[in-house]
């Protein structure tokens, strides 16, 4: 079959799929408008993305995410695809001393409302964040902000050198009015170059050019951001050019790509860890030998063939997917041994019946696994490796809000996401492993964890607050409350008609910039 062939026939069948995709389905494409319509062409960018928020207020999961990935929001400051900080809102930064740092925000920016973004603002802005966003506690809860005059922000911290510019600049951060009310298009206030003009929960979001933004003005007039919940359909509208930007690209659809001039695949490198959370609450989890049994079982080789189509690298430690901190790959669990699972469930009286399950006290010995995404089959084939040692494994798969439920509730045994290991390690892993972080979902608790992360608070020199992260990362894999398997990875289907658009490895928030454009797509 030739290629154009091919195309025509993903073309039939992306009409046939998005015609039936219901709620999913994009809006119609200015490619499918009347003719001549050049001008509405140009000016519209289309992007399917996984999901998107159930929410206009950023302090809400997820939510800030989405608005900075759509040009709505902002934060302080913003890191280049080099890993550098560079200013945003503010004008610049500077550390005075081991605890404080003064920041210059940039005059005359203000709110959609047309409100200054003052430093009394700003601060707000960031307590909001801070009590309302548990997903922002940890780049926040050391930092205390104090107004010096209109322009100027003084933030001491707890601990000394604490990069404040890197922790500013994550999307969890973005400033927005909090006086504002901001659970409709019409009262929201945030800053970006566009503005939200119509929005349906989990289903669109459209925005409109701000007129009146501070910096550079963007060429397109309009971005309409919607979900397309599965990940093969995500991949037709790209294929057809019924969308500029397909995010979250399943592996199994790169063939379809091969070959092709009109769409081009981002494969940006990503510092993210696919990580399976255990809840400690769960009685037959709170035996560290079954934990480690249950990483031991993993092949993480094959995993990353059938689950990421060998599009990433296998890892057993949770901050070994940062490039910095690649040595710690597979420093516990070096190699799949199922036999040294067996052995640590039998040590934990988890025996072997009959069947081949294994029990303890009359009760079988059982792990639900929650996933979401594209993660399917990544769970499918981790029940697989469980059940061949004899656990009862299940595998639930839905939208991410269930695993937010379950996890409120505590009627959950495990679930998977990726968290970002970018950035100051001390935060991060404060933030996933400290009896009060954020991302400790399974209320892990470990005196030895706590000594060596309230070491690494408190250590200036950057050798030894590295070696200390290591120690942090080897601990919690050797207690195993979560257990690492390989980097997410993050696939981009970009048109080729759309110029400007930049790989980056947060490109979760640098989707949507003021250079971009449209031009025309290259011939197949």
């Amino acid at each position: 079959m030739t290629f154009h062939t091919r195309s025509l026939i993903l073309l039939l069948l992306a009409t046939i799929l998005v015609a039936g995709c219901g709620n999913n389905a994009p809006a119609e494409h200015p490619q499918e408008a009347a003719s001549g319509n050049v001008q509405q062409q140009e000016q519209e960018l289309i992007i399917a993305g996984q999901e998107i928020a159930a929410s206009l207020d950023p302090v809400q999961p997820l939510t800030s995410s989405y608005l900075r990935l759509a040009g709505a929001a902002e934060a302080l400051f913003q890191v280049n695809s080099d890993g550098q900080i560079e200013p945003s809102l503010a004008e610049g930064a500077e550390e005075i001393d081991a605890n404080t740092w003064e920041i210059k925000l940039r005059p005359g920016v203000q709110f959609w409302s047309g409100a200054s973004v003052d430093a009394a603002a700003v601060i707000a802005s960031l307590e909001r964040s801070k009590a309302q966003d548990l997903q922002a506690q940890p780049f926040l809860s050391d930092l205390t902000f104090t107004a010096l005059d209109e322009l100027t922000i003084q933030v001491k911290t707890a601990g000394e050198h604490l990069p404040v510019p890197l922790n500013l600049s994550y999307y969890q951060t973005v400033i927005h009015n909090a006086e504002a009310s901001h659970d409709t298009v019409e009262t929201m206030d945030m800053t970006g170059m566009y503005r939200v003009v119509e929005f349906v929960p989990k289903q669109r979001l459209v925005l409109e050019i701000n007129e009146n933004y501070w910096g550079d003005a963007p060429t397109i007039s309009r971005v309409v951001y919607e979900e397309i919940s599965d990940g093969q359909t995500r991949a037709l509208s790209a294929l057809s050019g019924r969308t500029h930007v397909a995010l979250n690209i399943p592996v199994t659809s790169l063939p379809e790509f091969t070959g092709s001039d009109a769409v081009d695949i981002v494969a940006a490198p990503v510092a993210n860890s696919q990580t399976i959370y255990l809840n400690l609450n769960q009685p037959q989890l709170q035996d560290v030998r079954v934990r480690q049994a249950l990483s031991w079982a993993i092949d993480r080789e094959e995993l990353v063939l059938l689950a990421a189509e060998g599009q990433s690298v296998p890892i057993s430690t949770w901050l070994s997917s940062n490039p910095d901190y690649a040595e710690a790959r597979d420093a516990v669990y070096d190699r799949v041994n199922q036999e040294r699972a067996g052995q640590l469930l039998d040590e934990a009286g988890w025996l072997a019946g009959d069947d081949g399950l294994r029990a303890k006290d009359g009760k079988v010995l059982s792990i639900r696994l929650m996933t979401w995404g594209g993660d399917k089959a990544l769970g499918e084939a981790l029940q697989n490796y469980w059940s061949q040692i004899g656990i009862q494994a299940q595998v639930q798969h839905g939208d991410y809000s269930l695993i937010e439920t379950a996890r409120e509730s505590g009627d959950w045994d495990a679930s998977i996401e990726a968290w970002n290991t970018f950035g100051d390690t001390y935060t991060l892993l404060a933030g996933q492993y400290s009896p009060e972080g954020s991302a400790n979902y399974g209320s892990y608790e470990d005196e030895q964890t706590v000594a060596l992360l309230e070491e690494m608070r408190t250590e200036t020199d950057a050798e030894a607050k590295r070696e200390l992260a290591l120690q942090v990362n080897t601990r919690v894999a050797e207690q195993a409350p979560v257990i690492a398997l390989f980097p997410r990875p993050h696939l981009t289907a970009v048109s080729s008609q759309l110029e400007g658009f930049k790989e980056h490895f947060r490109q979760f928030e640098n989707v949507v910039k003021a250079d971009l454009s449209l031009g025309t797509a290259r011939a197949n």
